[in-house]
């Protein structure tokens, strides 16, 4: 049973501080995630500092002494920071027509209603690829 002390606990070195601020990082990143738009926008600051909060946990003083759990965390923080930072840039760019989407599926009240919002918001994610010279590969 660990000493409850705090006293006689050793000191934490910077690479302990910085994964247990990267977990709070990580936890706020899920949530970030899972909120969905427009909150998953959030990402586009916390998935950067994610990033370099994990790069400097990896390789600050101490990081030799961190355990198993602490460095899957600061490699899983990096990953995540950056496809999270990715995902919410790919939302900026889509804001619009998802903005579109979100307010005509909440005035739709029939099934037709909400297909005609999806079919809007297709054909302006299909205009905004074409506008940036992006083209999908066909199906068949």
């Amino acid at each position: 049973m660990p000493d409850p002390n705090p006293a006689a606990q050793p000191p934490q070195t910077p690479a302990q501080r910085w994964s247990r601020a990267l977990s709070v990082l990580v936890l706020g990143l899920a949530l970030l995630l899972l909120l969905g738009f427009p909150w998953t926008l959030g990402a586009l600051v916390l998935g950067p500092v994610t990033i370099v909060a994990g790069i400097i946990a990896l390789t600050s003083r101490g990081a030799a002494d961190l355990r198993g759990w602490s460095r899957a965390n600061a490699i899983v923080g990096v990953v995540l920071g950056g496809l999270s930072a990715m995902s919410a840039a790919g939302m900026l760019l889509l804001f619009q027509p998802l903005n579109d989407l979100a307010s005509c599926n909440s005035r739709a009240i029939t099934n037709s209603a909400r297909q005609q919002c999806q079919t809007d918001f297709d054909q302006a994610y299909q205009d905004l690829l074409h506008r940036y010279g992006v083209e999908l590969p066909s199906a068949g």
